[in-house]
């Protein structure tokens, strides 16, 4: 998101498509941007900042309104992704530019809306049957950074909390918690983020970050 904020130009049209809590909007300041979301994802966010409420199948607004749209980890949460994705062209501009990410590799999360993931191929797939042109799609990082990602969520499956645990069990959770989160959350993820390096293939990938334009 930093990245797209900095390529587009000031008084931009700036469409986040599934903006949730608008927790990248700082980074489109300088540009007249539009959150839209249909705010089911998660009972625990705060939709108020939210300019329209819509389901991103059908957006309230006119063929070629935009000049961007972002949209961060959302695909995975729609039942028709393609549908999304061709809602999203057309309010571009010819030459407009789309900013995605998309998981490959990820926990379920914000159940039951969560349906897909998607290798590259299917996100340029996807890309093309929209009209898209992509620019790149980028690994989040190769096998290593995948592997520090499930290491640092060893201790919910070792020890998930149970309300009727006892309380010596309820402290050997605990302890046993801190020692697996001091291991996998300073100790393994830098020479992991360092080993990445040797991964050349990086298609075993948290997920892809992805530029495109309008055709």
């Amino acid at each position: 998101m930093a990245y797209a904020g900095q390529r587009i130009v000031p008084k931009a049209r700036v469409l986040d498509a599934g903006a949730g809590e608008g927790r990248f909007k700082e980074h489109f300041a300088h540009t007249r941007y539009t959150a839209v979301d249909l705010a089911v994802g998660d009972d625990a966010w705060d939709y108020g900042k939210l300019n329209v409420l819509a389901d991103l199948e059908q957006l309230p607004f006119a063929d070629g309104s935009y000049d961007a749209v972002i949209c961060t980890q959302v695909l995975e949460h729609v039942k028709r992704p393609l549908v999304v994705l061709r809602e999203a062209a057309r309010v571009l501009r010819p030459g407009g530019e789309l900013y995605l990410t998309a998981p490959q590799s990820w926990y379920e999360h914000q159940q039951p809306h969560d349906y897909f993931r998607f290798t590259s191929f299917g996100l340029r797939y996807l890309f093309e049957q929209s009209g898209l042109t992509p620019v790149f799609v980028k690994p989040m990082g190769g096998y290593f950074w995948f592997l520090s990602f499930q290491l640092q969520r060893m201790h919910f499956w070792l020890w998930p909390p149970r309300p009727d645990e006892s309380f010596v069990v309820r402290g050997a959770r605990i302890v046993t918690t801190l020692l697996i989160r001091v291991i996998t959350l300073l100790l393994l993820p830098l020479p992991l983020y360092y080993l990445d390096a040797l991964d050349k293939r990086k298609d075993q990938t948290l997920g892809y970050v992805c530029h495109c334009i309008k055709e």
